[in-house]
């Protein structure tokens, strides 16, 4: 092995495989942009995501004081740097119900939205 270089070609951890992320051995000057059966699977049903959203579920709970209005508000910020429309927030206080259960499945929401996932 070369310092630096691995002939291994499962240098890029599978997640990232994925999505189509270089390997980092070859030049890449433009990423090709493709979207996957595996891709929606990954974020719908990956330990990390699941892992991610409780984390952030964790976060958004405890920053908010028990505050839902507070929770989701800080979860738009945080995952989209802007405020959730009144018809956003309308949905999500309709989805949680005053249940901090569903901060968990507010959080797995949020990451699996069309405006997290791609760049735009």
């Amino acid at each position: 092995m070369i310092r630096g270089y691995s002939t291994n070609s499962d240098v890029t951890p599978q997640f990232l495989q994925v999505f189509d992320a270089d390997d980092g051995r070859a030049p890449c000057p433009m990423r090709t942009q493709t979207v996957t059966a595996p891709q929606g699977l990954f974020m719908m049903n990956s330990d990390e995501i699941e892992t991610a959203s409780t984390k952030f579920a964790e976060r958004l709970s405890k920053e908010s004081a028990g505050d839902f209005t507070a929770a989701l508000d800080l979860g738009y910020r945080l995952t989209f740097s802007r405020p959730p429309s009144p018809a956003e927030r309308d949905k999500a206080l309709t989805y949680i119900e005053s249940d901090p259960a569903r901060l968990k499945g507010f959080a797995w929401l949020l990451f699996n939205l069309d405006e997290f996932i791609y760049v735009q």
